[in-house]
């Protein structure tokens, strides 16, 4: 096992080994990958090796976890990065595929859905966030900005995936419902988020949060182009709604169909298997 050539003690944890010979897949070995991260990540991998990839033996170790958690080494991928000098290290995250526990049984049926909803027009004048804020301090304080000022703000602390399964008395709005609403916003979470891509599609005005860690297509999304950002703590939060809602329609509609466009051009699941390859490709 790679993990003992290594010399790590344990077991590592979130990690997803495979091997390829003659172009084709040669072993596979998951450990403790969370939900089904790992068989979503090989479906992506198998369809990237259908595309083509060099006929020598290749090693490669995809840690399927939010964040790095060590040094970057040549064969080793990961779901973010934090600079953009690090994007050879850098997978399409598994939701490409599906995320079922979190309401995402297909992505590209979930896309298709959510550009349905786009083309109506918003219900809602307010922003809307919903997700579970223990796995960040600063989800809190959207919360507490809601509380503040309801009229502008809607947020809602959940497990999303309780909330799916019904196991909580707690509201679900699903990624299509959030084309009800005028204003997103995305909040750092435990690691790198994986709704950004959706909420692309959604043609409302995504807010989006400076954080540490990033997906490999979010280094090409420019501010005031393709989303408004909001510093780290939300200080200046207020301010960004006020001052988008003084822009006036035409500066909306240039940023949402300036994201929309940017998704459909580069975040398909295609796209993300055409990726895989090429990193693949340059072991």
């Amino acid at each position: 096992m790679w993990w003992k050539k290594n010399k790590v003690q344990e077991p590592p944890r979130e990690l997803l080994n495979i091997s390829t010979k003659s172009g084709q897949i040669a072993s596979v070995e998951n450990y403790n990958s969370f939900q089904t991260r790992a068989e979503s990540s090989l479906k992506q991998v198998l369809d990237a090796i259908k595309l083509g990839i060099p006929q020598h033996e290749i090693k490669l170790s995809l840690h399927t976890g939010d964040f790095p958690t060590e040094q970057l080494i040549k064969g080793n991928f990961y779901y973010c990065c934090d600079k953009k000098e690090d994007l050879d290290f850098v997978f399409p995250d598994f939701i490409f595929d599906h995320w079922q526990q979190a309401g995402i049984p297909e992505f590209n049926k979930t896309v298709t859905e959510i550009k349905e909803a786009a083309e109506k027009k918003y219900i809602h004048s307010r922003m809307l966030w919903i997700g579970n804020t223990q796995t960040h301090p600063n989800r809190n304080k959207i919360i507490e900005y809601s509380e503040q000022h309801p009229d502008i703000i809607e947020a809602y602390n959940t497990y999303v995936d309780q909330a799916v399964s019904g196991k909580k008395d707690i509201p679900y709005i699903s990624l299509i419902d959030h084309a009800k609403y005028k204003y997103l916003i995305d909040i750092e979470g435990r690691g790198y988020s994986g709704r950004i891509k959706m909420l692309l599609f959604t043609k409302r005005l995504l807010f989006i949060q400076d954080r540490q860690w990033k997906s490999y297509y979010h280094f090409e999304l420019e501010p005031y182009k393709h989303f408004i950002p909001v510093k780290n703590d939300l200080s200046d939060l207020m301010d960004q709604i006020k001052f988008v809602e003084q822009q006036g329609e035409d500066y909306y509609n240039n940023i949402t169909q300036n994201a929309y466009d940017f998704a459909v051009e580069n975040l398909q699941y295609e796209k993300a298997v055409q990726r895989i390859q090429q990193l693949i490709s340059n072991l």
